[in-house]
């Protein structure tokens, strides 16, 4: 914690002989504040017998009378976990009282600072408790204590048939594990799988997914599957001749689902050519490239219907020509000219689908030169955008463009 001096040249005042390099320096004159109440922290501290282990949480509270430190300290919270009993006893100060519960003391200007009354790592000192058969990294914070504590048993037992997955999973709260299903009787049920293992509790779970489809899980198989997919797999295919295909393939199973609902989108049907192609990543692109050429094919088409009724549109108004997007390719050689995002195939599909208008604004003397992008839903004008999105202040453009939408929204043809 922070120590002041306070010096000019006839005098210097040093808060505090603590030796640390946490010492603000100032300048002393007679209107130096020595008396004041400068600022606290709270401290944590781990201490365990063999039949208990407590975590004390100190606050400690920084005073200057007449330019000397001290410091008050009270034990906010302790914690108490009693191994005979398999108590867990909380017990906080609250307005200077003791009572059951915790106090809460973390907030944006509060910090706590675990074991900084020893240099000795915390995690040492529990080989002294009942957590001392347990192997504790010491990478997690105090507050993990009763996690650890409640399931003590279930993972010594996983660290003694060095299944360090699933304990590490208890030890760190993996959001994933239900707890619930982790009992003495499960543990002593799937040793066998565990054992000497770096399965995690998932992996369990596609095994049993597997079972129930009548197959066998082969080794590695968790690593591309979960439990979830396994009903996805195809009826037509066996459970291991599909698990082989996937751990040969080296790829995992999203790619293959993606791979056969292309297939199905594409109308193929699943035969022994398809089902499983020698090269996945290859077949997949492939349904890929098929997929994009069919949709671009339904966007050029239903482009070119709009270009049909647009086509009146296309007219000049006083120093502008107005020019109709005839295909996505349009739009995307606009993006690029102006540095805009018109090419993105947001605004394409919107287009093609008549949710939106775009309309190139361009100088009459040179049509074909990308200039302005505008943007028209409902009969008016969205957006007008120039290079990399700036946004035109012409007064002559604005009015050219009303007198086009006028004859748009007359025609009936621009959304």
């Amino acid at each position: 914690m922070r120590t002041y001096v306070w010096a000019n040249k006839q005098k210097t005042i040093v808060a505090s002989d603590r030796k640390h390099s946490n010492v603000i320096k100032k300048r002393l004159t007679k209107k130096s504040r020595l008396t004041f109440y400068d600022y606290r922290n709270y401290f944590m501290i781990v201490l365990a017998t063999s039949k208990r282990i407590e975590v004390q949480t100190y606050k400690v509270a920084s005073f200057f009378d007449n330019g000397k430190q001290r410091f008050e300290t009270d034990l906010i919270n302790l914690e108490m976990y009693y191994n005979q009993a398999d108590w867990h006893i909380k017990v906080g100060l609250f307005d200077d009282k003791y009572d059951f519960g915790l106090k809460t003391i973390m907030g944006p200007f509060s910090q706590i600072y675990p074991e900084v009354f020893e240099r000795e790592k915390w995690t040492r000192r529990l080989a002294h408790s009942e957590l001392g058969y347990i192997r504790l990294e010491n990478d997690f914070w105090p507050g993990d204590l009763k996690r650890i504590y409640k399931y003590r048993h279930e993972i010594e037992f996983l660290q003694k048939i060095k299944a360090k997955k699933l304990a590490d999973q208890i030890i760190y709260k993996d959001r994933n594990l239900d707890m619930r299903h982790i009992t003495s009787k499960f543990l002593k049920e799937t040793k066998s799988f565990f054992r000497n293992s770096n399965y995690y509790y998932g992996d369990y779970l596609v095994k049993l997914a597997i079972e129930k489809r009548g197959g066998k899980m082969v080794p590695g198989i968790e690593r591309l599957l979960n439990a979830s997919e396994v009903d996805q797999l195809p009826d037509t295919v066996g459970i291991v001749k599909m698990q082989n295909y996937l751990l040969k393939q080296t790829t995992s199973f999203w790619k293959y689902r993606d791979y056969i609902n292309m297939l199905k989108e594409l109308d193929l049907p699943l035969n022994k050519s398809n089902v499983l192609p020698k090269d996945l990543t290859e077949a997949h692109d492939k349904a890929v490239e098929a997929l994009n050429a069919i949709k671009r094919e339904v966007v050029r088409s239903e482009f070119e219907e709009r270009a049909q009724e647009m086509q009146q549109l296309e007219t000049t108004i006083g120093p502008y020509a107005f020019v109709i997007p005839k295909s996505a390719d349009d739009l995307i050689q606009e993006g690029n000219a102006l540095h805009h995002c018109v090419g993105g195939m947001n605004y394409i599909n919107q287009y093609a689908d008549k949710k939106t208008t775009i309309i190139f604004v361009r100088p009459k003397e040179a049509p074909d030169q990308p200039k302005y992008t505008a943007e028209v839903r409902q009969g008016k004008v969205v957006q007008i955008q120039g290079m990399f999105n700036t946004a035109p202040i012409s007064d002559e453009l604005r009015t050219a463009v009303s007198q086009w939408i006028e004859k748009a929204n007359r025609l009936k043809v621009a959304n």
